[in-house]
C-alpha cells in the first residue's frame, strides 16, 4: 500500500511541475512558478521515499 500511495504521489507532482512551468512562461509570474515548482520538488520526494521504503 506505501507503494502504490508513493507512485501516486510521485504522479501528482509530475502533473504540478509543467503547470508551473506554463504558469511561468505565459502568466509571467515567476514567484508562483517557483512556489510550484517547490511543492511539485517536495511531493515528489515524498512519494519517492515512500515507494522507495515499500521494496
Amino acid at each position: 500500500m506505501t507503494l502504490l500511495i508513493g507512485r501516486f504521489l510521485q504522479l501528482i507532482a509530475l502533473l504540478i511541475l509543467p503547470v508551473a512551468l506554463m504558469v511561468g512562461l505565459f502568466q509571467n509570474n515567476v514567484q508562483l512558478e517557483v512556489r510550484l515548482l517547490f511543492i511539485g520538488g517536495a511531493i515528489f520526494t515524498i512519494g519517492w521515499l515512500l515507494a522507495r521504503k515499500a521494496e
